[in-house]
This record gives structure tokens, sequence and C-alpha cells, in this order.
């Protein structure tokens, strides 16, 4: 990976996170908390890569 993709996905990751603390409906976070995970797991699955 790329340490641009890798600054890409924490930056995503970070705003990810930042949504999920603010109110919002059962639905969306749902959908905030499967894309922090996935984040997560590419930025985890890149590191063993490297």
């Amino acid at each position: 990976m790329t340490r641009i993709r890798r600054e890409v996905l924490k930056q995503k990751l970070e705003q990810a996170r930042r949504l999920a603390l603010e109110p919002t409906d059962f639905l969306t976070r749902e959908q905030l908390a499967q894309l922090i995970e996935e984040l997560e797991f590419q930025l985890q699955d890149q590191r063993q890569v490297a």
C-alpha cells in the first residue's frame, strides 16, 4: 500500500469515527460501524502485507 493510500484510509477512518459520535438514527449508526470495521480491516491487512 502506498503511503498516500494509507493516509487516505486513516483520514476516512477518523472522519467515520467522528460521525459515529454524533446523534443519528439506528441505520446510520450501523452503516458507520460497518464502515469503521472495513477501514480498520483494510489498514490492518495492509500492515501485514508490508
